[in-house]
């Protein structure tokens, strides 16, 4: 068999022909096309990939947002509690301490109340005792009582200490009225003359300068006025000696209960 070289050279040539027409026009667009698909696949898988970074950011930040505030909120309700609590304390022990200081003055003033009510309970029967008392020796001095009574006012004279003499008899000379005898009923001139004679012996002179006066105030009592000074002797001087130290008394007690208690030890 003979092979026509001619026929095989231009079918080679056809063939080569054909391979870059298809190349310059088939196979390179199709090449181009698939690049450019390609290069889009890739860009849209990358801007996808930046959307999706995008969004785990956006994603992360509304996640920190959202945790902050959910801190935040919990310290508010914290605070919030707390702030409450504090003030419920507060109002408490406000309100127990009004309480306790409206109760403590409260018993302050019944304890006051009690005092000012005892206080005049014993002041009014001390005061009637004491009237009591008197109009009692008023009414029963007598005769013999007020003789006594002069006795005994002549004796506290003769008993008096030099000094207390000394300053008689020195107001009875610079005295030139007549020295003052008060007594409650009036006294016999035996009384007077007894009287008279005990001034005498404690002036030192014998000039007569005593006057008498009755005084019914007096209670069994003898009286003598000189210069300022005054000497008197009556059951008067006792009853009032004895209501001096009753007020003492009452007024010591008084002092006493008003100290103030020891404070209690905190509990």
């Amino acid at each position: 068999m003979l092979i026509d070289w001619f026929t095989v050279s231009a079918q080679a040539v056809n063939f080569l022909v054909l391979v870059w027409l298809l190349k310059r026009f088939l196979y390179k667009p199709i090449m181009d096309a698939i690049a450019a698909r390609e290069k889009m696949i890739a860009d849209q898988l990358a801007d996808a990939s930046a959307k999706k970074v995008e969004a785990q950011k956006e994603q992360d930040h509304f996640k920190q947002k959202s945790n902050a505030f959910d801190k935040q909120k919990a310290e508010l309700m914290s605070n919030a509690k707390k702030e409450a609590d504090a003030s419920r304390d507060r109002l408490l022990k406000e309100a127990q301490t009004e309480a306790d200081a409206l109760r403590s003055k409260r018993k302050e003033a019944l304890k006051n109340e009690e005092h000012d009510l005892n206080q005049e309970i014993i002041q009014r029967t001390k005061q009637e005792i004491f009237a009591v008392a008197a109009k009692a020796l008023h009414d029963l001095a007598d005769v013999s009582l007020e003789e006594r009574m002069c006795a005994v006012f002549i004796k506290h004279l003769q008993s008096l200490a030099d000094e207390e003499k000394h300053m008689l008899a020195s107001a009875f000379q610079a005295y030139s009225p007549s020295t003052l005898i008060t007594s409650a009923f009036a006294l016999s001139p035996a009384q007077q003359e007894a009287i008279k004679a005990a001034v005498r012996e404690i002036a030192g002179t014998d000039k007569d300068k005593l006057q008498f006066k009755i005084v019914p105030e007096l209670v069994s009592g003898i009286e003598l006025s000189v210069s300022g000074h005054k000497l008197a002797w009556s059951i008067v001087d006792y009853l009032g000696a004895l209501e001096k130290s009753v007020d003492q008394a009452m007024s010591e007690r008084s002092d006493t209960e008003a100290q103030p208690e020891p404070a209690h030890a905190a509990r």
